[in-house]
């Protein structure tokens, strides 16, 4: 049964699980906080004030969390929706950074927004430079995620996990049991395009000040042009990078866009333990290349519970269009 045990009102821990009917956690694996929203009833008023911190739980997961929003009916139904700690990382911000990673990122951010971190794993990668101007912190942290992505070949996942910050690998999210024919899942949606996030040539600019004109680096698939036409991915660079450093990261974008896009919508019954960013094995024999088992990354995931029943709806992709590695 699922529990709202942790909630604080005005310092005092109380049980909710008795007014809790129902409630769906929401993932991301980019740009976005985890969220909770719940519902029930309630006799008089709304009782749960904004900033109140809940905690719930069912089976192994947890989602510690901060109320921001709450509505009631004339009935006495009430909803409320509460997020994570990066939802405090939506804030604007400056920051000028040289030959940092992307763990030292994080935690001089947190540091500054008073967030409790977790274990940041070491990715492997240091950027030379890294200035943001008056943008949001989640942005800044995820731009620099997608980068080191591109550069190291490995999937990281920045996330709350029960109320800590963390930078992990996916590959420490695998689970075990198969999702697809005949177990467990109950519905599905495949597609392909080449219409969102698919470029077949990288155009990278820099200005030189030395000669007053305008560096170029372009890298392209003169094959899958002749296919799809010319889908072109333009971009103004950092001018601290040198030009080996441009022409790393225009090779590094070609190979991650220059692809067909797959997606996988699958709905099915609830699984403890599955969130954005983990790896689940799937088989759809009906789907020629999910016609084995194979394992796949979640991008969103939505767990809805209504009493005892627990669902739950994934977005999945493979390794290879998000330019990692299993």
């Amino acid at each position: 049964m699922p529990s709202l045990t942790g909630v604080t009102v005005d310092g005092q821990m109380i049980d909710y699980t008795n007014a809790f009917s129902s409630g769906e956690w929401s993932t991301q694996r980019f740009d976005a906080p985890g969220k909770f929203t719940f519902s029930g009833v309630e006799s008089s008023g709304i009782a749960l004030p904004e900033g109140t911190a809940i905690t719930f739980k069912n089976g192994g997961d947890t989602f510690k969390g901060y109320i921001f929003s709450a509505e009631r009916d004339r009935y006495g139904n009430v909803s409320y929706t509460a997020y994570d700690q990066l939802r405090y990382l939506k804030a604007n911000a400056s920051y000028s950074w040289a030959n940092v990673t992307l763990e030292q990122i994080i935690t001089d951010i947190a540091s500054d927004f008073l967030l409790n971190i977790g274990d940041l794993a070491a990715t492997g990668y240091t950027f030379p430079t890294l200035i943001k101007e008056n943008e949001t912190c989640l942005d800044i942290i995820f731009d620099a995620l997608s980068q080191v992505i591109h550069n190291t070949g490995k999937i990281f996942l920045f996330y709350d996990d029960g109320g800590k910050l963390v930078l992990r690998e996916a590959r420490t999210l695998q689970t075990v049991g198969i999702i697809g024919d005949g177990s467990m899942m109950t519905d599905y949606t495949y597609k392909r395009d080449i219409d969102a996030e698919t470029y077949n040539r990288i155009k990278l600019v820099k200005p030189n000040k030395e000669s007053g004109r305008t560096d170029v680096y372009m890298y392209e698939d003169t094959d899958n042009i002749r296919k799809w036409g010319l889908l072109q991915y333009y971009d103004k660079v950092d001018d601290n990078l040198n030009s080996a450093q441009i022409e790393q990261n225009a090779q590094a974008y070609l190979k991650y866009y220059n692809r067909v896009t797959q997606s996988l919508s699958l709905e099915a019954m609830g699984v403890d333990g599955i969130r954005a960013g983990s790896i689940i094995p799937v088989l759809i024999r009906d789907i020629k290349d999910l016609s084995f088992n194979r394992v796949l990354l979640v991008e969103k995931a939505s767990h809805r519970y209504e009493g005892t029943y627990h669902s739950m709806s994934l977005d999945v992709k493979s390794f290879s269009q998000l330019g990692g590695e299993a």
